[in-house]
């Protein structure tokens, strides 16, 4: 019996072990997986194809000095035929995307003008005394206020400009309500304006799938416009619209006046009393903030060209179209077209000034003696030594040898 016993016992003793887990099922490998649910491609998870680069347009520009049509405000001072032909000779030369002039005047048919007027205090009454006859005005001598017949307006649309800068000391003969009445004319004809306070350009040029956007700012002295007096306020202005553009053109009206006014100085400028700008400062200051050239007027003479930082700086394109009142003697009657060609990669690819001449009573014609460009060529030397503009006899105008864009 004890032997059973004992068996018994072990086999009791086995029994309550740990059995060993059944052997886990393996896993199916996920190629083998019939049961796996099938997406379609999400575009989100998809890389988004890059635009295009954008192709830019070449752009082709034409400046000129001062245009004033005529004025009712000096004897014979309105040209007959209206004006038609005056400005037929240069036609030729006013080609481009945008043909750009500085309109010194006042587009109107009716107004007085009060600028050249003496403002004297009226006399002190006296008792029992008879009242005296009202004297004649007195007027400041060398002073001019024009006013343009509307009639002559439509000279420029023919003449091809497309562009009329408005910051200058003319556009405000007739105060506020003459540059209203100029404004509107140019306008109703299609004529682009700029210079006053709030008036900047900004015009797309098309070639194809190219395009190129330009933007032009006047400035001026003159509180009606935007002022090149302040310069640290004259770089905020091109530093904002900068970034609006692809080519960014400056203008601008002042320095001193008169066949003693050709040079540029290193000083700041005036007209008798009144100031006329830091012009060397300025438009180096406004190309450190983005312009990528600055074209000049104001002067009524032809100034000389330099390049900074690889941009072309032209101090004066003198009178251009000066029917009345103003002196055309030596070189006031010295004049051009400065015509400007940007690239794709919006550098300057080519700039030439066209000579021409204007004689009293008629409209500017091509000069084929090269005067201007023989001056523009001396002044630019004597003025500006190694950052000179070089012009070639044609009238080419290349930057000065081994410049770049940091000069």
């Amino acid at each position: 019996m004890r032997p059973r016993l004992h068996w018994l016992v072990f086999a009791a003793v086995a029994g309550c072990a740990k059995t060993p887990a059944p052997p886990q099922p393996r896993p199916v490998p996920s190629a083998e997986r019939t049961d796996t649910l099938e997406l379609p491609p999400s575009p989100l998870l998809e890389p988004t194809p890059l635009p295009p680069p954008r192709l830019y347009a070449p752009v082709r520009l034409a400046f000129t000095g001062d245009i004033n049509l005529g004025t009712t405000t000096l004897e014979d001072g309105v040209p007959p035929d209206s004006g038609r032909g005056l400005l037929d000779p240069a036609r030729p030369s006013l080609s481009g995307d945008l043909v750009v002039g500085n309109f010194e005047g006042v587009l109107a048919d009716t107004g007085t003008s009060t600028k050249c007027l003496i403002q004297k205090p009226p006399p002190p009454r006296r008792k029992k005394s008879k009242p005296r006859p009202p004297e004649p005005p007195a007027t400041r001598r060398n002073c001019y206020a024009f006013r343009t017949p509307i009639g002559l307006a439509p000279r420029l649309v023919e003449a091809g400009f497309t562009h009329l800068n408005l910051a200058n000391n003319h556009s405000n003969d007739l105060g506020a309500p003459g540059r209203e009445s100029t404004e509107r004319t140019l306008d109703s004809l299609g004529l682009r304006l700029y210079g006053p306070l709030g008036r900047i350009v900004v015009d797309t040029i098309r070639r194809g799938d190219s395009l190129t956007t330009v933007g032009l700012i006047g400035f001026t002295t003159y509180p009606f416009a935007y002022d090149l007096l302040d310069i640290e306020r004259s770089q905020a202005v091109v530093d904002s619209v900068r970034p609006l553009v692809d080519l960014l053109i400056v203008t601008f009206h002042g320095g001193a006046e008169g066949v003693h006014a050709q040079h540029t100085g290193e000083v700041a400028e005036s007209l008798g009393m009144e100031p006329r700008g830091d012009l060397r400062r300025w438009a180096r200051a406004v190309i450190d903030a983005g312009a990528d050239a600055v074209i000049g007027h104001g002067p009524h003479v032809l100034r000389g060209m330099e390049f900074y930082r690889g941009r072309l700086i032209a101090y004066s394109l003198g009178n251009f179209l000066t029917y009345r009142g103003f002196n055309l003697e030596g070189p006031l009657g010295i004049t051009g077209v400065l015509r400007l060609e940007f690239a794709v990669d919006r550098t300057l690819r080519r700039a030439r000034l066209v000579p021409m001449v204007q004689l009293p009573r008629r409209g500017p014609a091509p000069d084929p003696d090269g005067a201007a460009i023989q001056l523009v060529r001396t002044l630019s030397r004597e003025d500006f030594g190694t950052t000179a503009a070089q012009i070639s006899p044609s009238g080419e105008i290349t930057p000065p040898p081994g410049a770049s864009g940091d000069n």
